[in-house]
C-alpha cells in the first residue's frame, strides 16, 4: 500500500503496471467494438512467460483477431522466481482452446552425446514436452564428473582454503586438461572456459583456494597455475543463451547453498509465483540441463566424493557410460524423482538440515499454522518429531526397531542413564489426540507394550572447533601492481602473491593502436580511452561486444567509439600467436 501510495504521489507507474493497464485499454477497446490490423503477434522465449503478460497477449489477439506464434523452449524455463510459468508454455493448446505444435529439432552447439544425456535427464520430469534432438555433432567422453575430498589435515591446508584446497585443485587440474585438448584441436590462446555456480558467490568460494584469486569488480577468477587461461565466470541462469568450448559446473554438491538449490522461499512468494510441483526439484532440473547444454565439447561437472549433488547420481545411475574421475559415494540419500507428500495435509515435503535437532529433516511446505509435520524417516509414516514429554531437552524422533519404527528420544543411552522414552505407533496416536497418560506404576506400561528390548542409539553430534581451528579464511583477491610501457606507467592486475595477471605484450599492442588513433583523429588518450581502460582490455581480452561492455569501468559508450577496432586488435594478437 505504500508502494502504491508512493507512486501515486509521484505520477509514476512500474512496468508491471504498465503491462497491466495495456492490458485493461485493450479490453476497454474491444468492449467499444474497436480492431487493430495485426494478423501475427510473434512471441519469443515464450517458456519464460508471466501470467499478465500472457494475459496482455491474449487480450491483443481479441483486439485483432491474431494468431499467436510461441516461440520457446519448455526444457529451459528456469525463471518462476520472477513470474514465469511454465505451465502457459506446456498447456498452450488447451489453454487457447486450439493449437499446432512444430517442433525444432536440429541443434548446432552440443555434440549428440551430450543431447542424449541431458535429454534423457529433463524427460524424467514427465510433466516436460517430449522431444528427441539431433545433432550433427560427435564426441567421446562427452560428460566428466570429477570428484574431490571434503576431508583435509587442518595443519597442512591452513591458509590455503580449507574444506575449498581440494576443490581448488581439481578444478585447475581440469581447466589444464582443457588447455592442452585446445592445444592439440589448434584452438586460440584467448579461448574461454566457462565456470558455472549455482550462484554468484560460488565464484568466492573457489577463491578460498590458494589457486585461485578473484575480481571481485569483474566478477572474474583466474587460476595462479594458468594466468594466461581465461576465464569466464556465470551463474546457471545467467548462463541461459550463451554457448562455450568447455564448461566446468563447480558446484554439484548435495547441501541447501548446492546444485539443486534447497533454499526455502519466503512463504508469502507462493501467493505471486507459480510451485512446479510436477517432480522434486522440477525448475532447478530445468537449471541443471541449461548449465550442462552450454558447452560446444565437454562438459567437466566437480563435486565432493561423499556429498555429491542427487543429480549427480541418477546421471551416474542412468549412463553408466559417463567418466567418473575419482571415489564417488554412490549411497548417498536422495530425494530426487516423484514429490514427496506430507501424510498429514498432502503438501510437498522439503528436506532441510535443521542445526536445532542435529538432523536433515523432511518438513511440510505448507503454511505453520495449518501444518507442522517433521520427520527424520519417511518410512516412519505419519509418526511426527514430538518435543520429549519425560525429559527437558529430548525430542522424540523416528528410529529402526526390527522390521518396524518407533518414536524414541534423542537422550536415550545404552547404559540406561538417559531417556528411555518411546512410542509404538498405536500408543503414538492414543497419546497424540486423546492425551491420556500411561500408569507408570504398572508392570508394563502401555507404550512399551510394542518396544524393542533394546532401543537403537542415535549418533552423537560432532564435537564444536576450538578458536584456533574456527580461523576464519579469506579469499584470494587480485592485486595490483605499476609497470612501465617505455616511460608510461601503467597499474597492472596481479595475484596475491604478485605476479603479473596482466597480458603485457597485448597491452603494448594496444597502447600502440590507441597512439595510431589519436593520431588518425588528432585526440588526446583519455578520450579514445585511458590508461586503466587498456589494462583492463590486456587483462581480460575481451573478442565480443558483450564481453567488452560487461567490463567494469568499459560500456556503449566506449565501445560505439572505438570498441570494434580494439576487440580486432585483441583477436589478430592472439591468433598470430
Amino acid at each position: 500500500m505504500e508502494y502504491q501510495k508512493r507512486l501515486s504521489e509521484e505520477g509514476a507507474i512500474d512496468f508491471e503496471d504498465m503491462i497491466n493497464d495495456s492490458a485493461r485499454i485493450l479490453r476497454e477497446k474491444q468492449i467499444s467494438g474497436e480492431q487493430l490490423d495485426f494478423k501475427y503477434i510473434i512471441v519469443d522465449e515464450y517458456q519464460d512467460i508471466s501470467r499478465q503478460r500472457f494475459d496482455l497477449t491474449k487480450e491483443l489477439s481479441k483486439i485483432c483477431k491474431a494468431k499467436i506464434i510461441a516461440v520457446g523452449d519448455d526444457w529451459q524455463s528456469i525463471y518462476a522466481f520472477s513470474g514465469s510459468d511454465v505451465t502457459l508454455f506446456t498447456h498452450f493448446c488447451s489453454i487457447m482452446g486450439y493449437g499446432q505444435e512444430l517442433k525444432i529439432t536440429k541443434t548446432y552447439r552440443n555434440a549428440q552425446e551430450v543431447i542424449d544425456i541431458a535429454g534423457n535427464f529433463i524427460q524424467k520430469n514427465k510433466s516436460q514436452i517430449k522431444k528427441s534432438l539431433i545433432s550433427p555433432k560427435h564426441i567421446q567422453t562427452p560428460v566428466v564428473i570429477q570428484t574431490y575430498s571434503e576431508e583435509y589435515d587442518r595443519k597442512k591446508v591452513q591458509g590455503k582454503g580449507g574444506k575449498y584446497y581440494y576443490l581448488g585443485k581439481q578444478v585447475e587440474r581440469l581447466i589444464g586438461k582443457i588447455l592442452e585438448q585446445n592445444k592439440r584441436e589448434g584452438k586460440s590462446k584467448n579461448s574461454s572456459i566457462l565456470l558455472i555456480g549455482r550462484f554468484n558467490f560460488d565464484a568466492r568460494n573457489l577463491c578460498f583456494s590458494q589457486d585461485f584469486v578473484y575480481d571481485e569488480y569483474n566478477g572474474k577468477i583466474f587460476s595462479k597455475s594458468y594466468p594466461k587461461a581465461k576465464l569466464e565466470f556465470l551463474t546457471a541462469h545467467s548462463s541461459k543463451g550463451l554457448g562455450y568450448d568447455n564448461v566446468i559446473i563447480v558446484n554439484a554438491r548435495n547441501e541447501i547453498y548446492g546444485f539443486p538449490s534447497k533454499i526455502d522461499d519466503d512463504p508469502i512468494m507462493k501467493y505471486v509465483v507459480k510451485d512446479d510441483t510436477s517432480i522434486e526439484y522440477a525448475e532447478e532440473r530445468r537449471l541443471f540441463y541449461v548449465a550442462m547444454t552450454r558447452t560446444k565439447n565437454r562438459v567437466f561437472i566437480v563435486t565432493p566424493e561423499n556429498h555429491p549433488s542427487e543429480f549427480i547420481l541418477e546421471l551416474v545411475k542412468d549412463h553408466p557410460n559417463i567418466t567418473v574421475n575419482g571415489k564417488l559415494n554412490r549411497e548417498v540419500e536422495t530425494n530426487v524423482g516423484p514429490m514427496k507428500k506430507c501424510p498429514i495435509c498432502g503438501y510437498p515435503l522439503r528436506l532441510r538440515y535443521k542445526k536445532n535437532y542435529g538432523l536433515r529433516l523432511w518438513m511440510c511446505s505448507n503454511e505453520p499454522e495449518i501444518c507442522t509435520f517433521m520427520t527424520n524417516e519417511i518410512a516412519g509414516g505419519d509418526f511426527a518429531i514430538q518435543k520429549c514429554d519425560r525429559c527437558r531437552d529430548g525430542y522424540l524422533i523416528v528410529k529402526k526397531a526390527g522390521d518396524h519404527y518407533i518414536l524414541g528420544c534423542t537422550n536415550y543411552k545404552a547404559d540406561g542413564t538417559g531417556c528411555d522414552r518411546m512410542f509404538s505407533h498405536d500408543y503414538y496416536h492414543r497419546w497424540l489426540t486423546t492425551g491420556f497418560e500411561d500408569d507408570l506404576s504398572a508392570d508394563k506400561p502401555s507404550y512399551q507394550q510394542d518396544a524393542p528390548t533394546e532401543m537403537p542409539q542415535i549418533e552423537e553430534s560432532p564435537k564444536k572447533l576450538g578458536a584456533d581451528e574456527r580461523k576464519k579464511a579469506e579469499v584470494h583477491k587480485v592485486t595490483y601492481a605499476t609497470t612501465f610501457i617505455e616511460k608510461e606507467g601503467f597499474l597492472v592486475v596481479a595475484d596475491d602473491d604478485g605476479n603479473i595477471l596482466t597480458d603485457m605484450e597485448l597491452l603494448a599492442e594496444l597502447r600502440s593502436l590507441r597512439a595510431q588513433i589519436m593520431r588518425e583523429d588528432k585526440r588526446p588518450a583519455y578520450t579514445v580511452i585511458d590508461n586503466k581502460g587498456l589494462v583492463t582490455l590486456a587483462t581480460y581480452r575481451p573478442e565480443t561486444k558483450e564481453e567488452f561492455v560487461s567490463l567494469y569501468g568499459l560500456g556503449e559508450t566506449t565501445y560505439n567509439a572505438y570498441g570494434a577496432r580494439f576487440i580486432e586488435a585483441i583477436k589478430k594478437y592472439y591468433a598470430e600467436k
